[in-house]
């Protein structure tokens, strides 16, 4: 275990109950003695090996499948190379590749041409590729919002007065167009019982380039996930809104739909759910392995990634309530076309076909 994972672990209320954790807690004095007489010979003490949740019944797939996922450097994205690299997909008679893309575009070209069994997406994406004909289903979340730790929120410039929302009327706001940032600064903004005009929205896709403009002050304030957030604060801007009050999945894995089965499904989503017990018992060599990979900027040697609640990944998917509110916030951004026209979702049978429907799934 590295040596930040005990303590990280014990602040989490939920993560006491997880199975395998008591033998960790009961031995806890003796690790804290162990650990620290390591970092007297190694400072980051990477080669200290992780710690291996308690093994799970697997069921092999048959036949073997080669399944081809795409993912884009963003550290939503973790859970799937875990799987991988601890072999839980391998254990299933599945091979998934991981197929990096640098950008959505990239990613959802691969979709249309049909390279790809499966992709790391956006809910909204996943909806537009079933609106469009390209037969994708939602089957797993990698992320969902928590009350007790934040993975998106609304960040102003170093040194801005702002101290509220309601500060920064008619300022600008750094979002990437049609993307989560930009479908919560509509919820944050309807939470707050604020119009949608409120901020003058500034699309700005590439987030190296929106981190910029944020700390010269080109712009007023800026949406990020985390750890980019804590970056912004670190560098002198204030978080006057993150998204610990919502409930909601926030990405996903889609999976094509001529692989899906129920058993395809549920051992899929078990993989996952391995790899969350294993990042929760692991979160420093975790965010290491993210650095490593590039999905977190290496200068961030500091920040710990707060732990997965397994309730909620992989197995807690979007209902219809958040999958109507995606409806509605693409049709009044004009992506989605308006109702009864063609080239639209089915209205029948729209949440049924996009998101898989299985419930008290792992």
């Amino acid at each position: 275990m590295d040596p930040g994972d005990k303590d990280v672990m014990s602040k989490i209320p939920w993560s006491k109950g997880l199975p395998g954790r008591k033998p960790l807690f009961l031995t806890a004095a003796f690790m804290s003695a162990f650990v620290l007489l390591l970092g007297l010979f190694s400072p980051r003490a990477l080669a200290w090996p992780p710690v291996f949740p308690p093994s799970r019944p697997v069921t092999k797939i048959s036949p073997p499948q080669k399944i081809r996922l795409g993912v884009l450097p963003v550290a939503d994205t973790i859970l799937l190379h875990l799987a991988v690299r601890q072999n839980y997909f391998a254990q299933r008679n599945w091979e998934v590749e991981l197929i990096n893309f640098q950008s959505r575009l990239e990613k959802d070209a691969a979709v249309i041409a049909g390279q790809l069994e499966g992709h790391f997406c956006e809910i909204s994406s996943a909806m537009l590729q079933r609106a469009q004909g390209y037969p994708y289903t939602v089957v797993a979340t990698t992320s969902h919002t928590e009350p007790d730790s934040r993975v998106f929120g609304l960040v102003t410039k170093p040194g801005s007065q702002a101290k509220t929302i309601g500060d920064l009327k008619n300022q600008t706001l750094g979002i990437a167009g049609q993307t989560i940032v930009d479908y919560l600064t509509d919820i944050f903004l309807l939470k707050e019982n604020l119009p949608l005009d409120f901020f003058q929205r500034r699309d700005i896709r590439k987030i190296p380039i929106r981190q910029q403009m944020l700390r010269a002050g080109r712009i007023e304030a800026a949406l990020f996930p985390e750890p980019l957030l804590s970056m912004a604060e670190k560098n002198g801007g204030t978080v006057v809104l993150d998204d610990r009050a919502l409930d909601m999945p926030l990405a996903a894995v889609a999976l094509r739909d001529d692989l899906i089965t129920q058993p395809v499904v549920t051992e899929f989503r078990k993989a996952i759910s391995e790899a969350v017990a294993y990042a929760n018992l692991n979160p420093v060599y975790t965010r290491n392995l993210m650095a490593e990979l590039g999905l977190i900027p290496a200068s961030l040697a500091d920040w710990t990634p707060p732990l997965y609640n397994p309730v909620h990944v992989p197995g807690r998917l979007p209902d219809r309530a958040l999958f109507d509110s995606y409806v509605a916030w693409l049709r009044r951004g004009g992506v989605l076309k308006a109702r009864g026209e063609s080239g639209n979702l089915r209205e029948a049978s729209a949440f049924e076909e996009t998101i898989y429907q299985l419930p008290d799934l792992p």
